[in-house]
């Protein structure tokens, strides 16, 4: 009688078990979500008071038209330079009398894919890419004035955020650069 007992108990508990189906939930889409990536090149450090100036770079072919290009270019120079500004660097136009250039970029995955990123400027952060949403890459180094070498390198790809207003987008952009240059600081 127990063993009957016993049988029908576990019949019984293998059967509930067998009928729990797990579903895989959908990752969650966070248009907010932001990955990043640095590298330190050489060891080479700068004093607070060392005089940058910038270089940005432009990717050849783009789906934005020429006035938004050079919007988002503005947001993200003024937001380097006062993130730099902000931890002791000075800026200068002359760019013979700087101890380091910071050259920087910004494009649509449908403009400059990952795998670009990855072969030209060899580190991507790899934040997938959505269907829905416009996957875009902010990418910055600096580089040594006198020996023109990479010192540092830092990537971020997010999300367009095309219904921002321009205080949004003043902020979006400063607080991009300040993730990114974070890790640049840490290291310097």
């Amino acid at each position: 009688m127990k063993l009957n007992v016993s049988l029908t108990i576990a019949f019984a508990t293998s059967l509930l078990v067998s009928a729990c189906v797990t579903v895989p939930q959908e990752p969650q889409l966070n248009k907010n979500q932001l990955a990043i990536s640095s590298v330190r090149d050489i060891p080479i450090s700068y004093s607070q008071g060392s005089q940058f100036s910038l270089a940005p770079k432009y990717v050849k072919e783009t789906s934005l038209k020429a006035e938004q290009t050079q919007s988002v270019y503005k947001l993200y120079a003024d937001a380097i330079i006062a993130d730099l500004s902000h931890h002791g660097f000075k800026n200068t136009d002359d760019s013979a009398n700087s101890a380091f250039h910071v050259g920087f970029g910004i494009a649509l995955a449908s403009d400059l894919s990952d795998k670009t990123i990855n072969e030209k400027f060899g580190i991507s952060p790899g934040l997938p890419s959505h269907g829905e949403l416009k996957k875009g890459s902010f990418l910055i180094y600096i580089e040594d004035a006198r020996t023109g070498k990479k010192v540092w390198r830092g990537a971020a790809q997010g999300f367009a955020h095309e219904d921002l207003d321009e205080t949004q987008r003043v902020q979006r952009a400063a607080a991009i650069v300040a993730r990114v240059m974070n890790q640049f600081y840490a290291t310097n």
